[in-house]
């Protein structure tokens, strides 16, 4: 059973993810969007220290490791494997809590595939 933090984190993420799908639709049409499919706050809460992400779609699986609050490292982990450039958006800056709003933009140098980005999500 779902208790009311899940509940509320889970309508927070729907929340945000609608409002990054109505920006996408505005802004960027050149590009397909990755949706969340596993988040470790909603999916596994309280399993280590470490939050976990999958963004999946067209083709592509993107794998975010998350670790600290104040000195934030992210690990990337992209398949398909191959050249790739990452850019991380945001507005550059945090909520009062120190959390940041992101999305990540990956693009094939010299490929055929059309570049992604992620849902919108907040780390």
């Amino acid at each position: 059973m779902i208790g009311p933090p899940e509940r509320v984190v889970g309508e927070q993420v729907a929340l945000v993810r609608s409002i990054g799908y109505a920006a996408f639709g505005r802004h960027e049409r050149d590009l397909d969007v990755l949706d969340v499919v596993f988040d470790s706050l909603v999916d596994a809460p309280g399993v280590d220290d470490v939050r976990r992400l999958r963004f999946a779609g067209h083709g592509v699986t993107l794998d975010v490791a998350v670790h600290g609050r104040e000195d934030l490292t992210v690990e990337l982990r992209i398949s398909p494997s191959g050249p790739v450039v990452v850019e991380s958006r945001g507005d550059g800056t945090n909520t009062s809590d120190g959390a940041r709003l992101v999305s990540f933009l990956l693009h094939w140098p010299g490929s055929t595939h059309r570049p992604v980005r992620t849902a919108w999500i907040v780390l």
